[in-house]
């Protein structure tokens, strides 16, 4: 009987625990799309600039340069359209002048997209003060059709943050 009871006792705290993990997630999630909607609102009035050098040429992109800092990790740095993007669409634990693996770059090279998940794509923070950051990033993208890999380096500053 006593070996019953604790097995029941064990089901119920596993069965509440998963019940915890999923509020969480949705609360999670409910929180991403506010934050996804907010910045769709209001691309206009997002400030920030994606700067990157491939084969020697410049590009800069300034369309709703933001980001997303949720329980002290930082999340992709993107434009609106998320043509130009630093990460990999995880949270990363990030240092003021540290380099973190930012593992994804997506950009764009005269009108042809190129990304590219990989250990050596590093981002680091030289600035952030909780209301604008500036950093530096490098690595290598990648296009399937043209099968080309290049180098990529770059900066961004903005001021659009979100901290969940």
């Amino acid at each position: 009987m006593r070996i019953f009871i604790t097995i029941l006792f064990s089901l119920f705290l596993l069965k509440s625990q998963a019940q915890d993990k999923a509020k969480n997630m949705a609360e999670a999630r409910a929180k991403m799309q506010a934050l996804m909607s907010k910045m769709q609102q209001n691309p206009s009035k997002t400030e920030g600039k994606i700067t990157y050098t491939v084969n020697g040429k410049t590009y800069s992109v300034t369309n709703g340069i933001s980001t997303v800092i949720i329980n002290g990790k930082i999340g992709d740095i993107s434009d609106s359209a998320h043509t130009v993007s630093i990460g990999d669409g995880n949270v990363h634990a990030f240092k003021v002048g540290q380099s973190y693996d930012c593992k994804g770059l997506t950009v764009m090279v005269d009108g042809v997209q190129y990304a590219r998940r990989s250990k050596d794509n590093i981002a680091t923070i030289t600035f952030y003060n909780g209301k604008s950051m500036k950093g530096s990033f490098s690595g290598t993208v990648y296009n399937e059709q043209s099968k080309k890999t290049l180098p990529v380096s770059g900066t961004f500053e903005l001021s659009n943050i979100t901290k969940i």
